[in-house]
């Protein structure tokens, strides 16, 4: 008997530490992320504690004039950029088509599309966290979320974490992410990696919410399927639960609408991870007028980041989508056993809502299906995907190393 009591407090307290854990980091993050869209000034949004919901406020105009002169002032750091975006064209000019002048066109090219998708992708954050109607249909998605986290807390009970690789997945991210920022040298870059990290964090959040919610309706339904004869509150909490579930679903299509664009931004840069992995294998593999230091401290400073935090990014978005399929498909199992073993002495009237709302449910989802897309709703973005991606990145890195090697000019790095 003492060993049950013993057993059951221990999994009180690590349920306890999960759910402490849950709430600090997506607090952590959720309050990170505010705090830096706010100094950088840009678009409407505002949390109102005592309404506990995001509002939308207008910025004060002095404070939106001087924003705006030091955001130029820093942008106008970056002059030479345009300089290293046109330098791809002068290869094209020179009489000389050595190999030598080949492979320098080769490298500039390379070079100059990774900056300008940089430079374009840049532009669009700035320019949706700018625009009213995105801001107002962001608010409208936080809300709705923030609105069925709480239900969902009040009805099931606190939430806990859920799969803790993921957290500690991310917080990796973010380390090289910062690794990432201190090895770029324009500042528009690094503001393109500010920026997509911003919205960036804001989806992990609600990836991290998600799963708990999910976890927490598995929860409930295990312990409703070991009663013979269910409460009427349990009852009442599983009608709950449909329709909780029925607005979740719905939500995420909106979230999505405002995702996909950003997604496709977390592939576009594909360019530049080939850039770093090819100096990657290339220190590796040919520096050999370097020790195993000087190509550590080459590799660590210069392309670690760079090359390793996109990768996590995308990694941390497959593994969500693949333990939230998994989790979805075991929701609709428990929800399947509910329904066939409904005992005989329950109301009628009970019985048949269950039957509708089922009915519901199975058509939601299969025509509304919880899922990460990526640039379109046909692209899921599971682990097959990331292992398709890790492959073609390697793969063309290899390619742009053996390119420069066979140019004659050795490798050099970058």
């Amino acid at each position: 008997m003492s060993e049950e009591v013993d057993g059951c407090t221990q999994r009180n307290t690590s349920k306890r530490w999960q759910s402490r854990i849950q709430r600090w980091s997506v607090l952590a993050i959720c309050w990170f992320s505010y705090i830096f869209y706010r100094g950088c000034v840009v678009g409407q949004i505002k949390y109102d504690p005592k309404k506990a919901k995001m509002i939308i406020q207008h910025r004060n105009i002095w404070t939106k004039r001087i924003a705006l002169c030091i955001k130029m002032f820093g942008l106008s750091l970056d002059l030479f950029l345009i300089e290293t975006i046109f330098s791809a064209v002068r290869p094209f000019t020179a009489r000389d088509k050595s190999l030598r002048y080949i492979s320098q066109l080769f490298n500039k090219l390379v070079l100059a599309i990774a900056l300008q998708l940089s430079l374009w992708n840049t532009s669009r954050l700035y320019l949706w966290l700018s625009s009213l109607s995105w801001n107002r249909s962001f608010v409208a998605a936080v809300n709705d979320v923030i609105h069925v986290v709480i239900l969902v807390d009040d009805i099931f009970g606190p939430l806990f974490l859920e799969y803790l690789p993921l957290l500690i997945l991310y917080i990796l991210q973010l380390h090289l992410t910062l690794l990432q920022i201190f090895s770029y040298t324009y500042v528009i870059s690094v503001l393109n990696i500010l920026l997509l990290e911003l919205f960036y964090n804001v989806y992990v959040a609600y990836q991290l919410l998600l799963l708990s919610c999910i976890a927490a309706f598995n929860c409930f339904l295990k312990s409703y399927l070991q009663e013979q004869t269910p409460s009427r509150r349990q009852r009442l909490k599983l009608i709950r639960l449909f329709r909780l579930y029925a607005k979740i679903s719905n939500g995420h299509q909106d979230i999505k609408v405002l995702w996909l664009p950003v997604a496709s931004m977390l592939f576009s840069n594909i360019v530049e991870l080939v850039v770093h992995w090819s100096s990657i294998i290339g220190c590796i593999l040919f520096s050999h007028q370097l020790n195993l230091v000087e190509k550590w401290g080459f590799i660590f400073w210069k392309h670690l980041g760079p090359g390793l935090a996109p990768l996590l990014r995308i990694l941390f978005v497959g593994l969500c989508n693949d333990r939230l399929q998994q989790m979805l498909n075991f929701l609709n199992l428990q929800l399947l056993i509910v329904n066939l073993n409904q005992p005989n002495e329950l109301e009628e009237t009970f019985c048949y809502e269950i039957k509708k709302l089922q009915t519901c449910f199975d058509v939601q989802l299969r025509a509304q299906p919880i899922r990460n897309q990526i640039m379109s709703d046909h692209q899921v973005c599971g682990c097959a995907f990331v292992l398709d991606f890790f492959f073609c990145t390697i793969l063309n890195s290899v390619s742009c190393v053996q390119y420069e090697i066979s140019s004659g000019s050795g490798f050099r790095g970058g």
